[in-house]
């Protein structure tokens, strides 16, 4: 499954971008790259777009075993999971209700223009990472 990072200097805006067809260990690896550009970079928030998933193959075991782990941002970093078909969506909010225990900062929408008005970001310049 390919993916790719990019960061928006001027809001500090990471974005993961995912295509193609997810598995659980897929899930896991973008965690890892995830945390270390979270580390490097001190994002103000971070969106991950599943727009361009066409099979998401992720058991749910692993979505709930994901969302229990410490959370990649810090707890006051609003950050986005932009997942527009209803499988993914249903899947996001299982581990938004898990993750967001008890009140964090992250939230699952349908497109990532609604990601972007919540930040109230417009025209972001998103340059690829490494």
């Amino acid at each position: 499954m390919p993916h790719h990072f990019a960061f928006d200097d001027e809001h500090k805006l990471l974005l993961v971008v995912m295509e193609g067809d997810v598995d659980g260990a897929e899930i896991v690896q973008i965690d890892e790259e995830m945390r270390a550009r979270i580390s490097r970079l001190q994002p103000a928030a971070g969106i991950s777009d599943l727009s361009l998933v066409q099979n998401f193959n992720v058991p749910a075991e692993v979505m709930r075993s994901a969302a229990l782990q410490a959370a990649p941002y810090p707890p006051e970093t609003p950050r986005f999971i932009v997942a527009p078909s209803d499988l993914i969506y249903g899947m996001s909010r299982m581990y938004e209700l898990v993750a967001n225990h008890p009140a964090g900062k992250l939230e699952v929408v349908r497109s990532r223009e609604e990601a972007l008005k919540r930040l109230d970001i417009s025209n972001p310049k998103f340059e690829l990472l490494d």
